[in-house]
């Protein structure tokens, strides 16, 4: 797992509001698990990417811009799934995945009205059920797992490639 203890908490977290209310679970709680989760798995690719590019050591000052750096759309065209194989290997591209499921999901915990992500879905009614909240959280976790069994050498490709800009071409 992330050796940033806080990715480990959220996790928890998620899966904690994801079981709360035991009878009745409340939307607002089993979207938060999602959200959570979402960014649990965001913050680890953060957390990834300043350790592996600065180390821990580094003070603050150092080490925080380098994990406040990544933007969430670039990490998902860079996790993208778009290149088979993923040029960076299998589990990269499962992660990829697992990041592209998670932040759909995220948005729609956290900004809409409708009770459902999936606007067709019938099954056990409208609402989002505490299993799919916890389907939800495993992915993450998972996803969070393959980040930390990656090779030293591929985590740190990734890591640079979460914070590196293309050069714009210039018009000749």
């Amino acid at each position: 797992m992330s050796e940033w203890k806080f990715v480990l908490d959220q996790l928890e977290n998620a899966e904690l509001l994801a079981r709360s209310d035991r009878a009745k679970p409340r939307q607002a709680a089993l979207r938060r698990a999602v959200s959570t989760s979402y960014y649990a798995l965001f913050q680890a690719l953060c957390e990834l990417t300043a350790r592996n590019l600065v180390g821990w050591k580094t003070p603050w000052d150092g080490f925080t811009p380098i994990f406040r750096s990544i933007e969430h759309a670039r990490a998902r065209v860079i996790l993208g799934t778009s290149r088979n194989p993923h040029p960076l290997g299998a589990e990269v591209e499962k992660v990829g995945i697992a990041f592209k499921e998670l932040q759909d999901a995220r948005e729609w915990a956290d900004y809409s009205p409708e009770p459902h992500f999936d606007r067709q879905r019938v099954e056990n009614g409208p609402y989002f059920s505490r299993a799919e909240a916890l389907r939800f959280v495993g992915i993450a976790r998972d996803a969070v797992e393959r980040l930390n069994a990656l090779d030293e050498g591929t985590q740190k490709r990734l890591a640079a490639l979460l914070i590196a800009r293309p050069r714009k071409e210039t018009i000749r």
